[in-house]
């Protein structure tokens, strides 16, 4: 009998031991969705600007305004505002490709999962980044990550009202928590990876914590020095958000879905398409790109 238990205890830490392979495919998922969101953050806001004739300049962390003479404030009102918007349809955008596809490979149900959680803490980092926007010079908010005050401020909102969007943006990090603890813990392989407690905080460490880490470390490594303070406020909200994912995923009473075992090398794809947006960083976007005026702000503006 202590043999067969011997042998069964064997057999339950060989399919619990952690896939480095698979969690640094993760981390490079969470980074390089970090990344191209990011980007498409700044994308929209200067698409918005070309409409408005401000003749803006696309860099990785900020946007150079060549007609600062065209200013006024319902343009100002928009422009820095349609950001969030875009995080806001993306996020939520994302979450609907996820359910529509969770019974699909690993690597697509955490591309949309990666890629709508982290749509959701850009989102709160702009509404928290308000409080801390009187520490810095007006005309460089924008590039801090910080323009929804400039919105506030063109707007005459009053400092509780910046402080209730403030909140707003640390709710959703913690809402977070009720919507992605599920699909992370149905990217378990087994069972016998989430079925008792300690099974299942190995399985937060490893697969929640460990890639949340790591992929802060490389964004970090690859845009230094530069977005220091949108990088700063982002991590500080996603830590919320990943400390109330793995609380959340503790408590949680769901059986994973039985997924095929298949071998695949997705990691390897994820870090090429990781350094591809890496080296778009470092060359184009280093240089900046004049976004013109597409004319899809005449059907929306």
């Amino acid at each position: 009998m202590d043999e067969f238990l011997t042998e069964e205890s064997v057999i339950l830490k060989q399919k619990n031991k952690p896939s480095w392979f698979l969690i640094v495919g993760s981390a490079l998922l969470f980074a390089s969705s970090y990344l191209l969101l990011f980007i498409l953050y700044d994308l929209a806001t200067a698409v918005t600007a070309a409409h408005f004739n401000l003749k803006p300049i696309l860099f990785f962390d900020l946007i150079a305004f060549d007609n600062n003479d065209a200013w006024y404030p319902r343009c100002v009102k928009i422009t820095f505002t349609i950001g969030a918007i875009v995080m806001s349809i993306t996020s939520i955008g994302f979450y609907l490709l996820y359910l529509t596809l969770k019974k699909t490979s690993l690597a697509l149900r955490l591309t949309f999962i990666w890629l709508s959680l982290v749509s959701f803490i850009i989102l709160a980092q702009r509404l928290f980044g308000i409080l801390f926007a009187r520490n810095f010079q007006f005309r460089d908010l924008d590039s801090k990550g910080m323009e929804l005050a400039i919105f506030t401020a063109y707007d005459y909102w009053k400092k509780g009202a910046e402080t209730g969007l403030a909140i707003i943006g640390i709710l959703i990090c913690l809402a977070t928590s009720v919507l992605f603890s599920k699909p992370f813990l149905q990217t378990a392989s087994s069972i016998y990876q989430i079925d008792t407690p300690e099974y299942r905080k190995k399985f937060v460490i490893y697969y929640i914590v460990a890639p949340a880490l790591i992929g802060a470390g490389l964004i970090t490594l690859f845009t230094f020095p530069k977005n220091l303070i949108p990088n700063f406020l982002f991590f500080g909200c996603f830590a919320i958000s990943t400390i109330s994912i793995g609380l959340f995923s503790m408590r949680s009473s769901l059986l994973i879905r039985k997924q095929p075992e298949t071998k695949s090398n997705w990691p390897l794809v994820a870090a090429a398409l990781f350094l591809i947006i890496v080296v778009l960083i470092r060359t184009i976007l280093n240089n900046g790109i004049p976004i013109p005026d597409t004319g899809v702000g005449h059907l929306l503006f």
